[in-house]
């Protein structure tokens, strides 16, 4: 019976990883790098970096920028500048639900070029920029990543004795296996942390029948009175005048207790408008959701938010475990290293799969089928951080003045890409396939660092490092670290992949790792 149960928990293993293997792939490497996402946001704007210390807020500046785009939004926001970030987001919601933004100089209230960002490895993750679909997509694969961690932790037997096993000089399919078992293990409260939060945080998406049924489909009543916020009707005539925003902040932060980070007008264009300011996540795990409100014509005070609900005060919890915005640079580079476990596990864990029936697909000489998955191993695995490589040169490289500047980095992203993943598919026939975009990877990652000297001024090593901006020259040591792991892993791919002999053994050959 024990038998029985082990051999089922490992094809439940296999295959349910399988199913979603290089989604998941792709969702831990975007959630990975959001780690840092303020930090690589700023980073990313270099017209910035010049500025000492953190401005005071210029809500009415960026409010008036956004006026002038989306008058008859359905509300506005803006969040300070603050240390991991230097410049004001600013940002509107119309009434379908659509939003956009723009970025702010916090010193003139201006415009500045736009950058995909953090917020774009943000989005990746938590909904692969594909809206409400993406999200359900999202969440089956956290769904059947907790189905084959629970199987695998069953499957198994010597688990502990697997963490302290990793024989890399042993090639092929011990190798990846011992490397699947070992970061498996290290990361395995982690991951299960990750999945199991990352499902949670939309459960009201999800699972909505109960408060369909308790509040007629009127969610928004719902969070109003679990989070202890309040609403205004629209009172059909439109605002004469905004009330100084500015001028608001200090009794706002008197009566919160902690310092504004961001605010907003709800139903700008309509008399009941309100001006809410808020704190923001970094002092606890729960989400803080405080908030004080204004009305937006008279600057009165209207109300300030009541303790959450104990149920919703559990959900921020959790939903504050997986967004990792408390606790300092530290707690986000421990998550960013997990993160990479993860990232490990999921690609050797496939090629296990891929090495498992390597010889048995030989001999059957049906190839098709499982080239396809070949191909797309090393194209999403291997092709990913050149795609992520590709994008941070173009942030450097790209005209400032480029038009919709934040859409040419996605471009590029998604391009290089897409031709490393055609690269590395057709290069896996001759073995090369691995090695060469680990190859690639290399050479990418390391003109990071360089491209950044050469183009800028206040932004690379030579001037982060002096005056200790550490957030700032963490992303160059970052990809400096990324292009020598590359280039260990190609050094170890290429003499494997020059060994193999494609047509005596009739199967499409992989370099090992």
């Amino acid at each position: 019976m024990k038998n029985s149960l082990r051999q089922s928990m490992a094809w439940l293993h296999t295959w349910s990883g399988l199913l979603v293997g290089w989604l998941l792939f792709v969702i831990f490497v975007g959630g990975t790098i959001a780690c840092f996402d303020r930090e690589l946001d700023d980073w990313m704007r270099p017209s910035l970096h010049g500025i000492e210390g953190t401005p005071a807020p210029k809500f009415d500046a960026a409010m008036a920028q956004i006026a002038t785009r989306a008058p008859e939004a359905h509300a506005w926001w803006a969040h300070v500048p603050h240390e991991r970030e230097r410049a004001i987001e600013a940002a509107w919601m119309l009434d379908d639900g659509s939003m956009d933004k723009l970025t702010l100089d916090p010193r003139t209230g201006e415009p500045i070029p736009e950058t995909a960002g953090g917020d774009f490895f943000f989005e990746l993750h938590w909904n692969l920029h594909a809206g409400n679909t993406g999200m359900w997509i999202v969440a089956i694969a956290g769904l059947l990543m907790l189905v084959a961690l629970v199987a695998g932790v069953i499957t198994h037997k010597r688990i502990f004795k697997d963490f302290f096993t990793f024989r890399p000089k042993a090639g092929g399919q011990r190798a990846w296996l011992d490397g699947h078992n070992v970061t498996g293990v290290l990361g395995l409260p982690f991951h299960l942390l990750m999945a199991y939060t990352g499902v949670i945080i939309f459960a009201t998406s999800y699972i909505s029948g109960g408060l369909d049924t308790a509040y007629k489909g009127d969610l928004e009543r719902y969070f109003q009175e679990a989070g202890g916020f309040n609403e205004r009707e629209d009172a059909g005539r439109p605002l004469e005048r905004l009330h100084s925003i500015d001028a608001l902040v200090a009794d706002a932060q008197q009566r919160m207790g902690q310092p504004v980070d961001w605010a907003s007008v709800e139903h700008p264009d309509d008399a009941s408008a309100l001006i809410i300011f808020g704190t923001d996540h970094a002092r606890r795990v729960a989400w803080d959701m405080q908030q004080v409100q204004y009305d937006a014509a008279t600057g009165a005070f209207v109300h300030h938010s009541s303790p959450p609900t104990a149920g919703y005060l559990t959900y921020s919890f959790l939903g504050g475990l997986h967004m990792v915005q408390f606790g300092g640079s530290g707690l986000r580079a421990l998550y960013f290293l997990l993160g990479l476990t993860g990232c490990v596990m999921i690609a050797t864990g496939m090629q296990v799969w891929v090495r498992k029936r390597e010889r048995r697909v030989a001999e059957a000489g049906v190839l098709s089928g499982y080239a396809l998955v070949v191909g797309l191993n090393i194209g999403v695995v291997a092709g990913m951080p050149i795609g992520v490589a590709a994008m941070l040169l173009g942030n450097r490289l790209l005209p400032a003045s480029m038009p919709d500047r934040a859409a040419a980095e996605i471009t590029v992203f998604c391009a290089a890409w897409a031709a490393a993943a055609l690269w590395g598919a057709w290069r896996a026939r001759c073995g090369r396939g691995w090695a060469e975009l680990f190859a690639a990877s290399t050479v990418l990652f390391g003109a990071v660092p360089l491209v950044n000297l050469l183009t800028t001024e206040r932004s690379h090593l030579l001037a982060t490092l002096p005056r200790g901006e550490w957030a700032l020259a963490a992303v160059d040591l970052t990809a400096l670290a990324f292009a020598v792991a590359f280039a260990l892993m190609a050094r170890r791919a290429m003499p494997a992949a020059a060994r193999e002999d494609v047509p005596a053994r009739g199967a499409v050959a992989l370099g090992e790792v």
